[in-house]
């Protein structure tokens, strides 16, 4: 079974991938860049059904330091799902009955992870801003074409023609148009996408230091 999510926190994707599983099935395999969740169907009842944790990093490690990481989770219990030693969520998942509930042993361990994950977002709603306001300075977009379409259009009195003059014009054009603006549509929903995940992850960890969960 595929499932396709969006999560704007870590806390929720965890939440949600256990709760899927409890109704039979395990977790198998993830898909980061395009959000799909591979279950597969548990045989009976009474098969091991894991708890799934995530850890994130964002930072690269080198090739004997990520075996070093998964190892030292293997020792304690859980297996590697998913993850990669260029960073990103690491998702984990219990080996047997007698794995602990959990990958951390304190509040601190805890949100470690949910604070490297608000400074990756804050990192790339900065870079996505930042090319946005690129766009804007060399003239290919402005927040005034944003709710002007005839605005999208640059051919020199194009508005004016008339007949097939006109449709060969528009037709010419409306690629390069819709390219312009879907770029910028793209880097300011990206921009303000991971600005949401900055801002619900920090509210996480607030929330935690407050309840001490």
């Amino acid at each position: 079974m595929r499932k396709f999510k969006l999560f704007l926190s870590l806390k929720a994707e965890e939440k949600w991938i256990n709760l899927v599983q409890e109704t039979g099935y395990r977790l198998v395999k993830v898909n980061p860049f395009l959000h799909i969740y591979t279950f597969k169907k548990l045989n009976s009842e009474s098969d091991f059904n894991p708890y799934t944790r995530i850890d994130f990093h964002n930072e690269n490690m080198n090739t004997n330091k990520y075996l070093d990481y998964v190892t030292m989770f293997s020792d304690s219990g859980w297996k590697l799902v998913y993850g990669s030693r260029h960073g990103g969520a690491q998702y984990f998942q219990q080996k047997n009955a007698q794995s602990p509930r959990d990958i951390f042993s304190d509040l601190e361990s805890k949100n470690l992870p949910r604070k490297r994950f608000m400074d990756f977002a804050i990192t790339y709603a900065i870079l996505f801003f930042a090319d946005l306001f690129v766009l804007i300075q060399a003239g290919y977009f402005s927040w005034r074409n944003l709710f002007d379409l005839k605005n999208w259009y640059l051919t020199p009195g194009l508005w004016n023609m008339q007949g097939s003059m006109f449709w060969k014009a528009f037709l010419f054009e409306t690629p390069f148009a819709l390219l312009r603006s879907v770029f910028f549509l793209f880097f300011l929903a990206m921009g303000i996408y991971y600005i949401l995940k900055a801002i619900v992850n920090g509210n996480d960890v607030r929330d935690s230091l407050i309840n001490n969960k």
